[in-house]
């Protein structure tokens, strides 16, 4: 699924989810990929749910040579549309990218876009994605 209107209060996904609500559960992971991914020369940040998805997306991201900057703490908050997951009961996995242009005029493609890096995260996580599918 991809949603839209997390700057207008989280339009997409909070009625997707209210009509929806057993979703959170049964799903076997949610994915979510926050903000400037693919930004040049910025740290990222993986927030999971528990040991095995963090587990799961540090592999998926070694195998394309990519390197964790930090992990978030399994019980903080988790932003965005991964809070709703979050706070469902949901297994969750999200990634983000610092940014010096977040929301501003300056954050467009090519200046703020490093192609061939968002491209790596691309097939790790489609790869990974692929790996979790055939787990169950």
């Amino acid at each position: 699924m991809a949603f839209s209107g997390h700057e207008l209060g989280f339009l997409g996904m909070d009625p997707y989810l209210k009509s929806r609500s057993s979703l959170i559960k049964r799903a076997h992971a949610w994915i979510f990929f926050g903000s400037s991914i693919g930004e040049p020369r910025q740290p990222n940040l993986i927030h999971a749910s528990d040991d095995v998805l963090e587990q799961w997306a540090v592999a998926a991201m070694n195998k394309e040579g990519l390197t964790v900057d930090g992990k978030a703490r399994h019980d903080s908050n988790a932003r965005g549309e991964a809070g709703a997951v979050q706070r469902g009961g949901g297994r969750f996995v999200t990634l983000a990218c610092g940014s010096d242009v977040f929301h501003s005029v300056a954050d467009r493609w090519p200046e703020a876009v490093d192609v061939a890096c968002l491209a790596r995260y691309a097939r790790a996580f489609a790869n990974g994605a692929l790996e979790l599918a055939q787990q169950g």
